[in-house]
């Protein structure tokens, strides 16, 4: 039997913003329109098991391995392998393509430069100060400083948040990763071993 397709709906007063229902797990996700594309407006928090071709892509971690931060938003932190399989029917990983259309928009839509991105992504709330940026998440893309784990600990909380991106670099199996940091307003991309582990914002398939 088809599993059912998880729900997202746009019947809310501001046509902008809506809400994903998850049908595996029934967490239901805030999402946001950014111009022509569809993104989770919360990091993912899907706790996965998922058997595939005789692999188990399944490393996730909460912050600190203390559930209050699922509670502050950050979600989860999942290895490259399990972020690539925990989309629901309908979204995906976000790749170059992607990343570069959402902040190409962002930079034209405010006249801004590529370091001036970040403040327009972050929530209001909930990172360090620093500098006097003031973050006003004008697109509801509520970016939170959600930190990252490598080799099992845990690094940054508070002060930055990684995004896997799904597109490959090089031969050496690693991954692109994006970063928004408390003491950068941009939007910074990095390559980065495919082993740590980063929070998972989706993007709906067109």
């Amino acid at each position: 039997m088809k599993e059912l397709s998880s729900i997202l709906d746009f019947s809310l007063s501001d046509p902008n913003k809506g809400m994903l229902f998850d049908v595996r797990d029934g967490q239901i996700y805030q999402v946001v329109r950014i111009n022509n594309q569809i993104w989770t407006a919360e990091n993912f928090r899907y706790l996965p098991s998922i058997k595939d071709k005789g692999d188990l892509y399944d490393t996730s971690y909460v912050y600190d391995n203390n559930n209050d931060y699922l509670d502050k938003g950050y979600g989860r932190l999942y290895d490259f392998n399990t972020a690539n399989h925990i989309a629901p029917e309908g979204w995906r990983l976000p790749n170059d393509k992607d990343f570069k259309e959402l902040i190409d928009f962002i930079i034209k839509d405010n006249n801004l430069t590529v370091g001036e991105v970040g403040s327009y992504l972050k929530s209001v709330n909930g990172w360090e100060l620093c500098d006097g940026i003031v973050n006003n998440d004008k697109y509801g893309f509520n970016a939170k400083p959600a930190g990252y784990s490598s080799n099992k600990r845990f690094y940054n909380e508070d002060e930055s948040t990684y995004f896997w991106n799904g597109t490959m670099k090089g031969n050496r199996g690693y991954a692109n990763r994006l970063c928004l940091h408390s003491h950068k307003e941009g939007f910074y991309s990095y390559d980065n071993g495919k082993y740590c582990a980063y929070s998972v914002r989706l993007i709906k398939d067109t």
